[in-house]
């Protein structure tokens, strides 16, 4: 086999590898648009509500002082961010093939790879911190019904055990 069929075909390869990933990324990034647009609206839909009453607090979340609304504050912003570099990194990896084109394929398919693979962990990350957040405000907000908050959090929590068995299975 000569050397230019040779770099043909590893090109070929290549290009096939990388339209994987791309094909790949649209479904990613329905998913983290969902995500951010979600994280994004119950930053500001807070559980429990906002105090109406005049005095220093009006405006504030009523639901403040509690662990488990701090909680979801924190993992809110957490899926919301992660979903947001998620989304960055797909779009550098759109822009990749201009920005990378002068350099040797190999390369720009090492730093696809490297993209998607952090991408695909912030994503992770994300899906993991909206369901810490959804239990977590459901908490909250039920948390004077001690026997309902927990019941929410362990039927909530059942994704995680059902990931753990997708991971083990396949």
């Amino acid at each position: 086999m000569k050397e230019d069929d040779h770099d043909h075909d590893k090109a070929k390869r290549v290009k096939i590898e990388i339209e994987k990933f791309i094909k790949s990324t649209q479904i990613h990034v329905v998913v983290a648009t969902l995500i951010m647009t979600v994280t994004f609206a119950a930053g500001f839909t807070l559980p429990g509500g906002l105090d109406s009453d005049d005095g220093p607090n009006k405006g504030m979340a009523i639901l403040l002082k509690r662990a488990a609304f701090r909680a979801f504050v924190i993992s809110d912003v957490l899926a919301f961010s992660c979903s947001a570099g998620a989304i960055f990194l797909y779009f550098f990896m759109a822009d990749m093939d201009r920005e990378y084109e002068e350099e040797p394929e190999y390369d720009w398919l090492r730093m696809v790879r490297r993209s998607y693979n952090i991408a695909s962990t912030l994503q992770g990350f994300a899906m993991t911190a909206v369901v810490v957040a959804f239990v977590t405000g459901m908490y909250a907000t039920l948390e004077n019904s001690l026997a309902l908050a927990v019941s929410v959090c362990v039927i909530g929590s059942v994704s995680f055990l059902m990931y753990i068995a997708i991971f083990i299975w396949v």
